[in-house]
This record gives C-alpha cells, sequence and structure tokens, in this order.
C-alpha cells in the first residue's frame, strides 16, 4: 500500500517537473525565461519550448504586437511664445525583452515612461519651432511631418537603450490653444479678417473707379460720334432740300415769289403786330389770290 502511495507521488512530481519544463509559445507571445529573477533568454518563435522546471526557471509573458498609447492632453510653448495644447498618440512594440524586464517588467510601467519620454521630446521639438512652422495653408511650408518624424526618432533612441521598446510613430490628432488665450485668437482672427475685408473692399472701390471711368469715356465718344453723325445727316439734310427748293424754284417762279413773301409776312406779322391796308395792296396780294402752280 506504501509502495503504490509513494509510486503515485512520485508520479505526480514527475509530471509536474516534466510540465513546468515545457513551454507553449503562441504566435502573439513574447517569452522571457528568468533564473531566480534574472532574465535569461527570450522566446519570439510560436510552437513548444523548454527550460528548467520551477522555480529554477521561470516564465514572463509579454505581448510583442504594437501596442497604442494615447497620451493625455499637455501644453508646450513655442519659440515664439505661444502656447499650444497637444494631443498625440505613439505607437510602440518591445523590441529587448532583457531590457524591458530589467527596466519596466510590465506594459503599465512602460507606458507611464514612454509618455514622460514622449512628451519631453514632443515639448523639445515644438520649443525650438514657430507657430508659423506648425499652422500654415501653405503645403511647401508645412512642418508638422518634420517635427513628428524627429520626435519619433530621438524617443526611439531613448526607449530603445533605456526600456527595450521600440517607438514605431508618434503622431498628433489634435492640436489646440490654452482657453484663456483663445479669447485673445479671436480677436487677432478677427482683425485679420476685418482687415482682409477692407482690402478687398479699397481694391472694390479703386476697380469701380476705373471702370466708371472707361464707360464715361465710352459714353462720351458715343455722344460725340452721334453728333458727328447727326452733324452730317443735318448738313446732307438742309443740302437735299435746299437742292429742292432751288429745282422748286427754278421750275416756278411764282412758286418762289410766294414763298419769299411768306417769309416776309412771318417776319413782319407777330400777335401784336396791326397794319392798315387797302384790300389792293400789293402786301395782300397772295393772300387774296394765291399764286396758280406751274403745269
Amino acid at each position: 500500500m506504501k509502495t503504490k502511495l509513494w509510486l503515485a507521488a512520485g508520479l505526480i512530481i514527475v509530471g509536474y517537473i516534466l510540465a513546468s519544463t515545457m513551454i507553449t509559445v503562441k504566435e502573439t507571445d513574447l517569452v522571457i525565461v528568468t533564473q531566480f529573477g534574472k532574465p535569461v533568454r527570450s522566446i519570439a518563435q510560436a510552437g513548444l519550448a523548454f527550460k528548467l522546471p520551477d522555480p529554477v526557471e521561470t516564465v514572463v509573458r509579454l505581448d510583442k504586437r504594437q501596442q497604442l498609447l494615447s497620451l493625455e492632453p499637455a501644453e508646450f510653448v513655442t519659440r515664439d511664445r505661444r502656447n499650444l495644447v497637444v494631443n498625440a498618440f505613439v505607437v510602440w512594440r518591445i523590441s529587448n525583452p532583457e531590457i524591458f524586464i530589467a527596466s519596466v517588467r510590465n506594459s503599465t510601467t512602460a507606458e507611464l515612461r514612454l509618455e514622460t519620454l514622449t512628451n519631453s521630446e514632443i515639448g523639445a521639438a515644438i520649443g525650438g519651432r514657430s507657430l508659423n512652422d506648425i499652422f500654415t495653408v501653405v503645403q511647401e511650408e508645412q512642418k508638422m511631418s518634420e517635427i513628428f518624424s524627429a520626435v519619433t526618432t530621438s524617443a526611439n533612441q531613448i526607449a530603445m537603450r533605456e526600456l527595450g521598446v521600440e517607438i514605431v510613430a508618434v503622431h498628433p490628432n489634435r492640436f489646440g490653444f490654452p482657453k484663456q488665450n483663445l479669447l485673445a485668437i479671436y480677436k487677432r482672427m478677427e482683425s485679420e479678417r476685418d482687415r482682409i475685408a477692407k482690402q478687398y473692399r479699397a481694391e472694390g472701390q479703386e476697380e469701380a473707379a476705373k471702370i466708371r471711368a472707361e464707360t464715361e469715356r465710352e459714353v462720351r465718344e458715343l455722344q460725340a460720334q452721334a453728333n458727328r453723325e447727326a452733324q452730317k445727316l443735318k448738313g446732307e439734310s438742309e443740302a437735299e432740300a435746299a437742292r429742292i427748293y432751288a429745282k422748286s424754284f427754278e421750275t416756278s417762279p411764282n412758286y418762289y415769289k410766294f414763298v419769299r413773301s411768306m417769309e416776309a409776312y412771318e417776319k413782319m406779322l407777330g400777335k401784336e403786330t396791326r397794319f392798315i391796308f387797302s384790300t389792293d395792296s400789293p402786301m395782300f396780294e397772295y393772300l387774296m389770290s394765291p399764286p396758280e402752280m406751274s403745269k
């Protein structure tokens, strides 16, 4: 009976030892084997691996996939003394498991260190740039990508050396201004828009004056041309009338005499003019007996 008990106990112990020597590594796992708490090797290949039984060697499992760390909004000062609130995020992964375990041991501590490190590098980068380098509508003058590329490079060098972490990318997802500065910013924007509006109005008034002057010049030219045409037509009409009169007078002397007499009457007689003549006066010849038309 005792022999069976010892045999069962031995089998259990052997089974435990065998089980503690086998390591199942998943595709997403990064396994660190520690010996009395000191990292001795890392296993990144998925599959079955072996180690010394516990407690001689133990296993620490880490996630080897890329991690996303969203940073809390932080306030920074530009080179021209403008305050900015920047909200950014960090993409990172474990690159050196031994350094990672020795320095931070877990992802929570790693993210705290990464947040401090990244904010420090962002502050240094923004502090060396003016506000116009960060906010500009001219694509060629845009420095945003350059700034955060430099932040990624500098922060990655420190993180790999001190934390065993590779920083894949650092990108901003929002820029803003402190609340106490917004009113002054809005005032400046309003002043700038007012200046642009005044400039547009001045340019519009100048253009309107040019159009009015050009229109007035064209009107004067048209009026002068119309007057010339009118005088020309009037002269031609008067010439044609004189020709017709001359022809009529030539063919009918009596008609000429009649017309001249009528013109004389028109000049002599007015509303208040009174003459006393006998009815046989030559003056009334054409009033009493109109001329005969020539046949």
